[in-house]
């Protein structure tokens, strides 16, 4: 794995760990980062002089993040309790399906499968979350002394540590579907578990240990 693939890494560390709206936001960007270089080298887009394009297709994207970023925020923050209330929350996870499809429908290739699975679950896992725990990693921040640092160091080294054994085993499913028609399919339900996994099951656990804190918006405070 090269430093490209370390530095996708980011986005988990942030949404775990200091803010997961800005991590679900970077995970985004570099989802769409990826899926751009994966059409360059299929449509065999070069450039004329000897400079790695995934590092240039991030810069100019994460370039509009960034400007983007404030515009983004607002949004979100405006929306959210919108978003995960009982209607909303069905065309939200309709319309995540629909771009996971868009994301694959031009090459249903491994890596297509693989930014279309992920970009579910992804989405799917965020929203339940927010809804059904109201998950806030921000909450850290709040934490005082070696604590707040314990507290981090936990949650990356937990979050690392499921997602590596869910990434070997899903890899092995995989691996035995490998000679089926319907490999893509099983392909994308794999990859939209680990998205999933990432983003809705790692912050439960945090909570259920005590290692992450909730707001009162959600149905779990409701309740």
């Amino acid at each position: 794995m090269d430093l490209f693939f370390l530095f996708l890494i980011l986005p988990f560390f942030i949404y775990w760990c200091i803010n997961e709206k800005t991590g679900l936001q970077l995970g985004i960007v570099f989802l769409l980062s990826i899926w751009v270089v994966f059409l360059f080298r299929y449509l065999d887009i070069r450039l004329p002089i000897d400079i790695d394009l995934r590092w240039i297709i991030v810069a100019v994207i994460f370039t509009g993040y960034i400007f983007l970023r404030g515009k983004l925020r607002c949004k979100m923050r405006g929306k959210l309790g919108a978003v995960l209330s009982k209607g909303n929350f069905r065309a939200y996870l309709i319309s995540a399906a629909v771009v996971s499809f868009v994301i694959i429908l031009y090459r249903p290739s491994h890596e297509f499968v693989f930014l279309g699975g992920f970009f579910m679950g992804m989405c799917a896992g965020y929203c339940v979350i927010k809804r059904y725990t109201g998950f806030k990693s921000n909450d850290v921040l709040q934490r005082t002394g070696s604590k707040k640092y314990i507290t981090l160091f936990a949650r990356f080294v937990l979050g690392m540590a499921g997602l590596a054994l869910i990434f070997s085993a899903l890899q092995k499913i995989i691996l035995n579907f490998s000679e089926s028609q319907n490999i893509n399919l099983y392909g994308f339900l794999c990859y939209a578990l680990l998205g999933f996994w990432v983003f809705a099951a790692t912050p439960w656990i945090f909570i259920k240990l005590r290692l992450a804190g909730t707001d009162a918006g959600s149905d779990a405070a409701v309740r």
